[in-house]
């Protein structure tokens, strides 16, 4: 689903995040919830400073951009969207270089150099190629780096999205001690919620963008995404990998 950035402006956060966020109490905002799930990732990779650090199917940059400003990583940002991409560079201007995230236009099977930390936040649903993914990621990191993935699953084949026990057994193969949350579900339920109320609240501005036929095929998109994951037909969890 390529999303134009005037487009998710009208139903994402500020921070343009096409992800979940993390909500810790009931009345927390989109915006509050996204900037702890970005936080709570980065943390979990235990940046240290000069770390070199890749995120792979970064988006319009949210989480690259804290791991640089925040933990001082080295950070690489790669996305196949040229949206995502003009977004990502243009917030990078009048930034120092050395906090400067290098934002990529790059495939994940293209990108060769070594890493010391990985992140990637609800990415890896939409990869064809899931199954060199993590054995890719391995190769690029040390003995003890570490990758931070938030993703989707499904015990049953649907969209592409694989078993949460299958993601561990690959890794465990692949030469990472894994680590998984409990289920996250619920949090990417409320964002999909706010996804939903955004665009109603903005639907003429966003049927003028996108068209009345694009509005209501996401907006069905995303209902329908929510309520797969309330009957159980989906979770959600975020997964840690420490390269043996």
């Amino acid at each position: 689903m390529m999303i134009r950035t005037e487009y998710a402006k009208l139903y994402m956060d500020s921070g343009l995040n096409h992800s979940s966020g993390y909500f810790t109490d009931a009345d927390m905002s989109l915006d509050d919830a996204q900037l702890l799930k970005n936080a709570e990732i980065v943390r979990s990779c235990r940046i240290q400073p000069s770390n070199r650090v890749l995120d792979i199917g970064c988006g319009w940059g949210a989480a690259a951009r804290l791991a640089a400003e925040k933990y001082h990583g080295r950070v690489t940002g790669l996305t196949l969207s040229t949206e995502h991409h003009a977004y990502a560079v243009e917030t990078q201007k009048g930034i120092p270089e050395e906090r400067r995230v290098d934002f990529r236009l790059q495939r994940w099977e293209d990108f060769t150099d070594p890493v010391d930390r990985i992140i990637c936040v609800n990415a890896f649903e939409t990869f064809e190629d899931k199954e060199s993914f993590l054995p890719h990621c391995r190769e690029l990191l040390p003995v003890g780096g570490i990758m931070v993935m938030l993703t989707v699953t499904a015990d049953r084949p649907m969209f592409r999205v694989v078993p949460r026990d299958r993601i561990i057994e690959n890794a465990e193969r692949a030469g990472f001690d894994v680590s998984v949350s409990d289920s996250l579900a619920s949090h990417y339920i409320r964002t999909l919620e706010h996804f939903v109320a955004n665009l109603k609240r903005n639907k003429t501005k966003a049927v003028a963008i996108a068209g009345t036929a694009e509005y209501e095929k996401q907006l069905a998109h995303y209902t329908e995404c929510a309520g797969f994951l309330r009957r159980g037909l989906n979770d959600m969890f975020e997964f840690t990998f420490t390269a043996r």
